[in-house]
């Protein structure tokens, strides 16, 4: 049974600053996956991969700013201020090779029938059809980590797009992924939730005109570009930035993006609970929705209720504690990380 819903009293008051239990001046132990992009994506002989970590994230710039704390300074979080970016969220979800196989087989061989993934990494009893190369967008890419590692195990660049509201993470990602020059995937600068709310898609006017000679960053394009073009949507630590109204705003939204399709899919990890429920917001006044497996799927039953299109979602999905850290302000006894699969029908 689902939570009840918080009181007014539990809902406002000060806005929470994490900046002290969010912020580490350290760069913990690099794992080896991200080890292998720096060194074989990007270039970098072994013996130099740290202390470029340790230049381009930490050293000052010009202006005697940290790289770190300007991202942390962008945007708050963990990803960044405990380095978590490092761990390559999509590549270590367990529908990572079902993505994979479907990008790279679809760039080469056409219209493609395959047998999908579980949750559990095997084989399912369904089968899709798929007639054209795959896209994927990486919402909430930050440093685009994962399309760099994407490309890195075969995945066409060119089908590989990253979103985020803050167009100054894709700018630091040039200087630490050292690619401003070879990287060929687009990226979208917009406000989802925004965008969701309207029938444009409140992209940044200035950052969307698509002229490299304008921007210094691989040629942006606009959200409304993409609907019904995307074939798969990575939204890694996203749902849990917000209560469940927003997250049926975001949905839709991404909904409208996904190609319609049978098979294609969402997939990603959020901070979710085994009572699920609104709890207080993690970084802002107002409230979080936190899901477990069974209060998604009903949350993507809805989704499909408000969409209406005759479309119906089946949801799998993990719910443990690992990555999860307790003893934070906005954490509570039952919290639990989930792990998901979102398929259209």
């Amino acid at each position: 049974m689902d939570r009840e819903p918080l009181t007014e009293a539990a809902t406002t008051g000060k806005k929470m600053d994490f900046g002290d239990s969010w912020y580490s001046h350290s760069i913990p132990n690099l794992p080896e996956p991200m080890r292998q992009l720096f060194e074989q994506y990007s270039g970098i002989t072994p013996a130099q991969v740290i202390e470029h970590i340790q230049r381009m994230v930490q050293t000052a710039t010009s202006a005697l700013v940290p790289r770190r704390s300007r991202a942390f300074a962008v945007c708050p979080y963990p990803c960044i201020g405990q380095s978590r970016w490092l761990n390559l969220a999509l590549s270590r979800h367990a529908l990572y090779p079902d993505v994979l196989t479907r990008l790279c087989q679809s760039a080469t061989e056409g219209t493609v029938q395959y047998q999908s993934l579980g949750m559990n990494g095997q084989k399912s009893s369904r089968y899709y059809t798929i007639s054209h190369p795959q896209k994927l967008l990486d919402m909430g890419c930050c440093l685009a980590q994962d399309l760099r590692k994407l490309a890195v195990d075969g995945a066409p660049f060119e089908n590989l797009y990253g979103l985020d509201i803050e167009e100054a993470f894709i700018k630091i990602s040039y200087e630490v992924l050292l690619d401003r020059d070879s990287l060929k995937s687009q990226f979208v600068v917009a406000d989802m939730l925004l965008a969701a709310d309207q029938k444009s898609d409140m992209d940044r006017p200035e950052s969307c005109t698509g002229n490299a000679s304008k921007s210094p960053i691989t040629p942006l394009v606009p959200l409304s570009s993409l609907e019904k073009q995307i074939s798969i949507i990575a939204a890694n630590s996203i749902f849990h930035l917000y209560n469940y109204s927003d997250q049926l705003k975001l949905a839709k939204r991404m909904v409208r993006l996904l190609s319609p399709q049978p098979g294609f899919m969402i997939l990603g990890r959020h901070i979710g609970s085994s009572v699920p429920g609104e709890y207080p917001g993690m970084n802002d006044d107002g409230t979080r929705y936190a899901h477990d497996v069974a209060s998604f799927q009903r949350f993507w039953d809805r989704v499909a209720e408000e969409v209406g299109d005759g479309c119906r979602f089946r949801v799998e999905g993990t719910m443990d504690e690992e990555g999860v850290i307790l003893g934070l302000k906005w954490s509570e006894p039952n919290v639990r990380m989930v792990r998901f699969g979102v398929w259209r029908e």
